[in-house]
């Protein structure tokens, strides 16, 4: 069996530079700049580690501008996971230079501590509180800052109530229960959006199955995707590690940037003797929200949700997990729903994680052909099932000042389990 390392040689090689991949990137499509899609990019860094003719250092643009969203992959012949190579190139890019502070201290420290990640937020809730946030634009603080400074905007105010213990209050006994499972709840929902850990935690309820919320760490996408891989595998052991203790029948999560990964652990983790085997098992136990639902048999008793609805898929979910049918199916069986189906639903929305924070006028350039579309759709409600998408999706409807509310699919499902209750 070949190892990691000759497996993405082989993928680099195995880019027969057809083009097919233009139709797939969002960036080419904004941009029109050859070099900015899978073959230009693949060639570059082929050029780089294989043949020599370049200096990895030469190329941080080509490899840390793509949004390794993989909307590539759908029409490549040869199947080439544009994503890994790029996330690859970037872990040999960090091996060359050293990490900023700030890395090290999230990478490091922060997410791999639950409880002081929470701290973290609850500082970045008294910045907002105390007003500083606000000052800092008026003063044109953030401006000193460059993208990041841009991007901020997009990040919401930090809710009171956030925390992996927080959330825990709401995992109150299910009287015979058909399933049991630990819920992945993600740095974001803890966080950012403790009503979504609710709200998915209501569902599964809904459901007849028993949750369990663990200290699970973060999935580990962050840090592999700023080319950490020491970090993102030493997160992966600590969740795995979590899980062998869990006796449960799934480890659920409704973000799907995090099943993603946590599919990956095995991928991640494959030149690891001692982890490989329980990184296989670890992986057949995650699912994502929305196919443990279809899986177990949606539940359709529900109240009625008069509403024109639209779905953006995110990347992770329909481009790297392939699930793309079981959200349409959820929100097709909501009562009331006019479902619409957006064009391009399947392109990047602009968010891939943080990436507006380094590429912030590629990020809105994507966004806006993302907004052209939803704008088409005429609808009251556009949903995702990404924290990330989530905020991308509310800045540009905020940019726009289109009347249209941007929701988390278990927001709106959730709000149709409680309306039938209400009737009740």
């Amino acid at each position: 069996m070949p190892t990691v390392a000759e497996a993405k040689a082989e993928a680099l090689r195995r880019c027969n530079k057809c083009g097919l991949c233009l139709a797939g990137c969002p960036i080419y499509k904004v941009t029109g700049v050859e070099w900015t899609t899978a073959r230009g990019r693949i060639v570059l860094i082929r050029s780089a580690l294989l043949d020599h003719q370049l200096e990895l250092s030469e190329l941080e643009e080509p490899v840390f501008n793509c949004l390794a969203c993989n909307g590539c992959v759908e029409h490549c012949p040869a199947g080439v996971m544009t994503g890994e190579i790029i996330f690859s190139a970037r872990e040999e890019l960090l091996r060359q230079r050293r990490q900023s502070w700030v890395q090290w201290l999230v990478f490091r420290r922060l997410l791999p501590d639950p409880s002081l990640l929470n701290k973290a937020f609850k500082f970045l809730r008294l910045v907002d509180v105390v007003g500083l946030r606000i000052a800092a634009r008026k003063t044109g603080l953030m401006k000193l800052i460059g993208d990041a400074g841009k991007a901020e905007a997009m990040v919401p105010k930090v809710p009171a109530n956030g925390g992996l213990d927080a959330i825990t209050r709401f995992t109150k006994g299910v009287e015979h229960p058909k399933y049991r499972v630990a819920y992945f709840v993600g740095c974001a929902a803890a966080n950012l959006s403790p009503g979504v850990a609710a709200a998915t935690i209501r569902i599964l309820h809904r459901h007849q199955v028993e949750v369990i919320v663990p200290k699970f760490v973060c999935c580990g996408l962050p840090a592999a995707g700023y080319g950490d891989m020491p970090s993102a595998r030493s997160l992966a052991h600590s969740n795995i590690d979590i899980a062998s203790y869990l006796n449960v029948d799934a480890i659920v999560t409704s973000c799907s940037s995090c099943s993603s990964f946590l599919k990956d652990y095995g991928k991640l983790l494959a030149d690891e003797p001692q982890w490989s085997e329980k990184a296989k098992d670890f992986c057949c136990r995650v699912r994502d929200l929305s196919e443990f639902l279809i899986d177990i048999g949606l539940v359709t008793e529900m109240g009625t949700v008069r509403q024109r609805v639209t779905y953006h898929d995110p990347c992770h979910l329909a481009h790297y997990q392939k699930i793309r049918e079981q959200p349409r199916t959820i929100l097709r069986s909501i009562v009331g729903v006019e479902f619409i189906e957006l064009g391009e639903a399947n392109m990047c929305c602009g968010a891939a994680g943080t990436y507006g924070f380094n590429n912030y006028v590629l990020s809105m350039k994507v966004l806006a052909r993302k907004m052209s579309n939803v704008e088409k759709t005429s609808a009251d409600i556009l949903v995702s099932s990404c924290p990330a998408c989530v905020m991308q999706l509310s800045s540009g409807v905020s940019q726009q000042k289109m009347p249209i509310r941007v929701l988390e699919i278990v927001e709106l499902l959730d709000h149709a389990y409680q309306t039938a209750k209400d009737v009740h």
